[in-house]
Order: C-alpha cells, then sequence, then structure tokens
C-alpha cells in the first residue's frame, strides 16, 4: 500500500490520491530542553524514526505523512535555555489550520502522531474541535504513553516521564554523537530535587502524573536539572527495542483507523 510525504507531491499528484482511503498523518515533537545530555530536539528525533521505521513496515494502509511540527506546546520548560514553545492560542490555532487545509484537499481523517506529553490533554480537546469545525475525524496516538507507561510506572523511584532512561536510550540508538556522556551530566534527578520534590512524598493519588488525580506542574517543580528520571542504565539496544516497540502498538493501530468509519 501507498505511504506518500505530503511535502513532495506536486498538486496533481494530490488531484489523483484516493482520498476516502488515505490516512493524512501529522507528526507532533517539540523543541525543548531534555537534561544535560540530550539534545533539545529530542521529541521530534523520536517521532520522526518511528514514521521512518512505519515506512519500512510495508502496512495495508495508505497513508500521507505531514512535515513534523517540530515546535509544541513545551511551556512547562521554559525556565530551561533552549527551550523554543507554542502558547496553547498558537498551538490550537496552527493545529486548526492545519486541519482546515486538509479538509479542503478532500481527507477524511487526521493522525496526530505526538511525542511530547505536554500535548496530550490539548490534543485531546482539540480532536474533538477539529470534528466539529471541519468534519474531520482525527486521532490521536501518543507515542510518549506507548513508550513511557509502564506497570510500575506510578510507583516510587520508577517515573520516567523526561529524559531518563527511555528517551536516553531511544536517542543512543538514533543520534549517539549528540548524547553527552555520562560524566558531564551524572545520573539525573529520578524526581528527587525540585521545588515539590518532598511535597509528594507518602502520597498514593497526588503524584505528577500516572495517578488518580492531575495537577498542574512545572518542570522546574519536578527537578533542577531538567531529568525526571534516571538515565543510567540506558543503552543503545534498549533504545532500538523502545522504538521497535512504539512502531509494533501504532502497525496494529493504523488499520482500525483505516477501517474505521459510521
Amino acid at each position: 500500500m501507498a505511504s506518500l510525504k505530503w511535502s513532495e507531491l506536486t498538486t496533481k499528484d494530490f488531484a489523483r490520491l484516493d482520498k476516502d482511503e488515505m490516512l493524512v498523518i501529522l507528526p507532533i515533537g517539540s523543541m525543548e530542553q531534555h537534561g544535560p545530555h540530550l539534545p533539545v530536539s529530542t521529541d521530534a528525533i523520536g517521532v520522526n524514526t518511528v514514521v521512518e521505521i512505519l515506512n519500512e513496515k510495508n502496512l495495508d494502509v495508505n497513508y500521507l505523512v505531514l512535515p513534523t511540527l517540530w515546535c509544541s506546546k513545551s511551556n512547562e520548560h521554559l525556565e530551561f535555555p533552549g527551550t523554543i514553545f507554542l502558547r496553547r492560542e498558537t498551538f490550537t490555532r496552527v493545529l486548526e489550520d492545519i486541519a482546515a487545509s486538509i479538509t479542503r484537499a478532500g481527507f477524511k481523517k487526521l493522525v496526530v502522531l505526538n511525542w511530547h506529553g505536554g500535548n496530550v490533554d490539548l490534543l485531546s480537546c482539540l480532536a474533538r474541535d477539529i470534528r466539529q469545525q471541519f468534519d474531520l475525524l482525527t486521532f490521536i496516538i501518543d507515542c510518549y504513553r506507548i513508550l513511557s507507561y509502564k506497570p510500575d510506572w506510578a510507583q516510587p523511584h520508577h517515573y520516567n516521564i523526561h529524559a531518563g532512561r527511555d528517551e536516553t536510550s531511544v536517542i543512543l540508538a538514533v543520534r549517539p554523537d549528540l548524547v553527552k556522556p555520562p560524566n558531564e551530566w551524572g545520573a539525573g534527578s529520578d524526581f528527587g530535587h525540585g521545588k515539590m520534590a518532598d511535597s509528594f512524598k507518602g502520597y498514593k493519588h497526588v503524584i505528577p502524573e500516572g495517578g488518580s488525580v492531575s495537577m498542574g506542574w512545572v518542570t522546574v517543580d519536578l527537578t533542577d536539572d531538567g531529568v525526571v528520571g534516571d538515565p543510567s542504565g540506558a543503552s543503545r539496544e534498549e533504545g532500538q527495542a523502545n522504538l521497535e516497540h512504539v512502531a509494533a502498538r501504532i502497525c496494529e493501530i493504523l488499520p482500525e483507523i483505516a477501517s474505521f468509519s459510521f
């Protein structure tokens, strides 16, 4: 089946596509700090690599991949140099304008492939708004959640939500030249040195993420080095396995989205 890049087609190519059958995939990353050891483009690198793996799978799905949105809602990291983010209003308008263009082109389904955890809640709201405004079925696949959420994720000392072992392994697998050696960054904070680090101790439900209660926090509430997790133990092999795990799950999801109708 066809796997195409939106940016490489001519306007006549679009006229020939079967838009009722083809999914449009929008990868979303971020440009935000990932601790003292990973590049600010970590999320974009991760989602781009997943797309590359998908393109090698020869799925029985027709899809068209948009250029990656490299900047998203990352204001929780603004205290750290190198972070570039879109405000909630700006991010919303950008996605609505992209959705409007996709709809005008005649496509019926949009799949957002998101890597950045800070986008999750807003994307859920936007999916409904886009459905109402443009009659465009919008599906959100969170690579971030597929990668990070594990059975013991919410237990003490298992926070691994940002620049920890999983993401460090991914970048070691894809761009090891961008990972600083351990002697330059240490073992990471593992949710131990932020403004609120002591505040969550002993709580079962009131925790930063993964529990029954959600709350607003910014990165410096959880960590002073930009890492929420422990990068030690990361490896190229584990990173490749992580990427294959995310891609395999998406390979199961896309055919369901393609066949969904009402």
